[in-house]
């Protein structure tokens, strides 16, 4: 029976995923129609109700006693699901304050909003340069990537080529040449190196 309140407690991440999902998703989703919302609604009632009811049930059984006994592990291990599954589907990591009007925070799902996103968790200066290409960078999206690539200078300096040629071949097998050079000089300016 225990497994069946971990089971209960992944399914309540896991609806709290969609829910969170919806707040975030196009105006064209499933999620934004009548029957979405009673989707939606069946998996507010199993993220907030499901492992409360089933641990009841389970009362003072041998599967039981740890939830009472765990002092609150196991609301506990709920709550953190739940949590993590909200914000994971909103794609907390993705938001930034608002630059103004009704809403506090927005999501930018645009190439350069993805890049800016994925660029500080980059484990490697070919994971970022890679992060780069995958989103299709444009010469036009590096300003505004400016500072994110500077700090990768910064961060993965000692994996930068010594000769600014070497490190301009790096990164242009990445990313076309009209954004090479920029990358390079914003690498290499972080880097210490201009």
């Amino acid at each position: 029976m225990g497994g069946a309140l971990i089971a209960i407690a992944a399914l309540a991440g896991a609806c709290a995923y969609v829910v969170g999902h919806a707040f975030v998703a196009p105006r064209d989703s499933m999620l934004r129609t009548a029957p979405g919302g009673a989707v939606l609604a069946g998996c507010v009632l199993i993220a907030l109700g499901g492992p409360p009811v089933l641990a009841g049930f389970v009362g003072d059984a041998e599967a039981g006693s740890w939830v009472a006994a765990g002092g609150g592990l196991y609301h506990t291990l709920w709550v953190t699901l739940v949590a993590a599954g909200l914000l994971g589907g909103m794609r907390v990591w993705r938001m930034r304050p608002s630059g103004g009007g009704r809403r506090l925070f927005s999501l930018d799902e645009s190439p350069v909003g993805r890049a800016a996103a994925q660029l500080p968790l980059a484990d490697s200066l070919e994971d970022a340069l890679d992060v780069l290409a995958r989103e299709h960078v444009t010469a036009r999206d590096v300003p505004r990537l400016a500072p994110v690539i500077t700090r990768l200078g910064a961060r993965f300096f000692h994996q930068l080529p010594e000769r600014k040629s070497e490190a301009y071949a790096m990164v242009a097998r990445f990313v076309p040449p009209a954004v090479a050079a920029e990358v390079t000089g914003l690498l290499l300016a972080g880097a210490g190196r201009k």
